[in-house]
């Protein structure tokens, strides 16, 4: 089947580029990062109709709490991963012969990280917030942490460059999750049993990923910790957990500030704005992923040959941005209307500001691949705690003046400060260069 999409492709393609579409390892990342934008495609176009269904159902207010709720928790999720995930796709491409010791210590890492990130959100919550529903809902989806030890899998499949599987897991999750929330919808069961389904999810997609691999290995992988790894690990990874912090605020921040300076309709508002942004934002995380390994085999082979990908990466992602940014812009209205309902109407201007965030945000993920290949942690660390704190002071400032549209115009600014930012460095400014160079040049 992928043979005949090739040679469909090479009718097209001009013949001195020909070669690619032949060469091996070209294929290999194609078919893989084929699988990864099929499974994240269909899990979010799933969860984006089954998403304004329940949105339909429990209409601005129920759905604005879940949601706060959701984002509430979502602030803390740097504790449950360590920053880990990036630091072990790269040691597993490195070390495949230390698998075993890298998937049991990153598993450890992520399940103490999570249990303490259960006991700090109860805590805050309890204090920070007043209404009873939202400390429930909080509790429930803040139990989801304990089954993301488990992603470890994902992030062996990925440094394999076989993502076929998980893809097939997270697939069938969430046809399993899609067919429970319809469920509940069609009993007329409130917000806090659909809110429970994550929850559900979470231990689901664990035994998935449990199954395949011991499918693959013919066992699990030592669920003990290494000290050296484990050293390794914290040294690289807990620079990259603040930068996760900052990047979790720019995500869940607008929606928490609008919760306490306005209501929760207001954040189901803003949510359903968010969510037409958010069902493509998949795509550039996908492609770096895929490609990290080619990037980092570029970089110690053929310095030209890792500055062109580069190059290339760049282009394609402020492209991708910038189409995306218009379809959004464009067709938001009709989305929101036809979809989600008149109760959303208020969505459309503020989708319609949001969406122009999208292209600084794929581009800054491009400039984290090459950060990430040159260990410039501290350098992308200062770009997003930059950004995330002009998110926060911006919200503050215009969500008084504007409404909920203010936080849409803070994340707006806010996203394109930490890409500029990295021309203040001697050791990224040539990237920034790079990546305005190959707009016009590609």
């Amino acid at each position: 089947m992928l043979d005949k999409f090739f040679k469909t492709i090479e009718r097209v393609t001009p013949v001195k580029y020909r070669w690619v579409l032949h060469h091996q390892g070209f294929r290999k990342y194609f078919a893989n990062t084929g699988w990864m934008f099929f499974g994240q495609m269909f899990s979010l176009l799933v969860a984006f109709f089954v998403g304004a269904w329940i949105a339909r159902y429990l209409g601005p207010e129920n759905y604005g709490v879940m949601s706060y709720a959701i984002s509430f928790v979502g602030l803390f999720g740097f504790l449950s991963g360590f920053g880990v995930d990036s630091i072990l796709n790269r040691e597993l491409v490195k070390f495949p012969e230390k698998k075993d010791e890298l998937l049991g210590t990153s598993f450890w890492m992520k399940l103490f990280g999570g249990l303490i990130a259960i006991i700090i959100i109860n805590i805050i919550s309890f204090f920070v917030n007043q209404s009873f529903l939202s400390r429930l809902l909080i509790l429930v989806f803040s139990f989801s942490f304990i089954f993301q030890s488990f992603n470890v899998v994902s992030n062996f499949f990925q440094s394999q460059i076989i993502s076929k599987k998980v893809v097939q897991v997270q697939i069938g999750v969430n046809l399993f999750s899609t067919l429970i929330k319809i469920i509940f919808i069609y009993l007329n069961l409130g917000v806090i049993w659909i809110t429970s389904v994550y929850l559900v999810d979470g231990l689901v997609m664990a035994l998935g990923f449990i199954a395949i691999y011991y499918k693959k290995e013919k066992k699990l992988f030592k669920i003990s910790i290494d000290k050296n790894i484990l050293k390794t690990l914290l040294k690289d990874s807990l620079p990259l957990m603040f930068s996760v912090v900052a990047l979790t605020i720019y995500g869940k921040i607008d929606q928490v500030i609008i919760g306490k300076m306005l209501n929760e309709s207001s954040v189901g508002i803003y949510a359903v704005a968010v969510k037409l942004s958010e069902v493509w934002y998949f795509i550039p995380g996908l492609i770096c992923t895929s490609l990290f390994p080619a990037v980092i085999n570029a970089k110690s082979a053929d310095p030209d040959s890792y500055k062109r990908r580069m190059s290339a990466l760049y282009a394609f992602l402020i492209y991708i941005g910038l189409f995306v940014s218009v379809i959004i812009f464009f067709f938001s209205g009709p989305v929101i209307k036809i979809i989600f309902g008149p109760d959303y109407i208020d969505s459309i201007k503020i989708s319609q500001i949001y969406a122009w965030s999208g292209v600084s945000m794929f581009l800054m993920t491009g400039f984290w691949t090459y950060l990430l290949s040159e260990n410039y942690i501290k350098i992308y660390l200062f770009a997003m705690i930059f950004g995330a704190v002009s998110n926060i002071l911006l919200n503050i400032i215009l969500i008084p003046v504007f409404g909920v549209a203010g936080s849409a115009y803070a994340t707006l600014v806010s996203y394109m400060l930490p890409p500029l930012s990295l021309i203040l460095f001697r050791e990224t400014r040539s990237q920034v260069y790079l990546a305005f160079k190959s707009i016009i040049i590609n």
